[in-house]
């Protein structure tokens, strides 16, 4: 790629990861500041392509971090923040901080990003849109449990974690004492809501979707779980996700593309735009769906600013779309770079007219 574009500054702002284990493993040694390569692999990837590209990482926000982005002085930020001050409900506020700026940022905006963190809200979107998603309950602290309106088996967890946090062999659960204990396990190392959603027996997807006001489906990918244990629930576990050393890592390979009858396909990539659209996602996301052996699928997470390291299941999708990932990269800049250009020439419609 050659042009403008390509002498603008790209400001990649994220987020330095916790470097303490999870409560559901404190004895690992693995922590998700392991798992920081994405911010090096994009600054590479773009550098390559001819752009001025800087990095910043942040714990918190404060005037050092504000005068330092405008010393800078970015033509765009690349968002990687998932967290702020160790806590993932605080990923909307950089997004927030971009905004107040008025620097363009590539990804979903503040509003989308705090919808898409919090499960029960978004489900409750994504219902009253006639999307389908499992039976859930909220379990808050201090509050009687009621599983009359679910049926067994359950997955518990944690209300606004982010990449499988608070997720473990032990969140799947069939009786009402083990609901309870993983429920107290949740309210006492995570401090928040637990939500208690049926279990969704069946295939599980990840449908990749990138653009704006145009949303298009990559590909649907699919997690092999043919490897794991055979009395193991088959699930994406935080150590599953994250822990390349563990053997869950491996017994959960994705694969793209999903093999799917074209009809059921069609079906999965109209409700995946749709969840996309209603939770105000923008630029790139992610919609993980479990379906069932009889056709029905339920979506499982709606996944604003998802991993864009290069083994993630986005630029996987992106390759078998024909992007590679330098190409997947600079089209999200281009998008946030035109919302500029969009922004700047409405301004200045709006000053000839006064």
């Amino acid at each position: 790629m050659n042009g403008v574009k390509n002498q603008k500054t790209v400001l990649i702002v994220y987020d330095v990861l916790s470097d303490k284990p999870t409560p559901d493993d404190w004895e690992s040694n693995y922590v998700l500041a392991d798992s920081r390569i994405d911010a090096g692999q994009i600054k590479d990837a773009l550098k390559v392509d001819g752009f001025n590209v800087k990095a910043l990482g942040l714990r918190t926000i404060n005037s050092k971090v504000v005068t330092k982005i405008e010393e800078i002085n970015p033509d765009v930020i690349f968002n990687l923040c998932e967290s702020l001050y160790d806590e993932s409900r605080n990923e909307m506020y950089a997004a927030g901080l971009f905004e107040l700026l008025k620097i363009p940022y590539t990804g979903s905006p503040p509003l989308a990003l705090g919808i898409a963190l919090n499960k029960k809200k978004s489900k409750q979107i994504l219902r009253a849109a006639g999307l389908p998603v499992p039976s859930s309950v909220l379990a808050i602290q201090g509050e009687l449990i009621s599983l009359s309106d679910l049926e067994a088996p359950y997955i518990i967890k944690p209300i606004r974690e982010d990449g499988s946090t608070g997720i473990s062999a032990k969140s799947v659960v069939r009786t009402k004492e083990e609901v309870e204990q993983r429920v107290k396990f949740i309210h006492e190392n995570y401090h928040q809501p637990a939500l208690i959603e049926e279990f969704i027996l069946g295939r599980e997807l990840n449908v990749s979707v990138i653009g704006a006001t145009e949303p298009e489906i990559l590909a649907i990918g699919e997690i092999d779980f043919s490897k794991m244990p055979p009395d193991a629930f088959h699930i994406v576990s935080y150590k599953a996700k994250w822990d390349s050393k563990s053997p869950l890592y491996t017994a959960t390979e994705p694969i793209y593309p999903a093999k799917l009858d074209d009809e059921i396909k069609e079906k999965i990539e109209r409700v995946a735009i749709r969840a996309y659209k209603e939770i105000g996602c923008r630029d790139y996301g992610r919609i993980d769906m479990r379906l069932r052996d009889n056709g029905k699928f339920y979506i499982l997470e709606v996944n604003a600013n998802p991993d864009i390291s290069p083994d993630a299941g986005l630029v996987r999708a992106a390759g078998v779309a024909g992007l590679s990932y330098s190409q997947l990269l600079v089209k999200i800049v281009t998008m946030a770079l035109d919302r500029s250009t969009r922004k700047a020439q409405e301004e200045l419609s709006i000053k000839s007219v006064i």
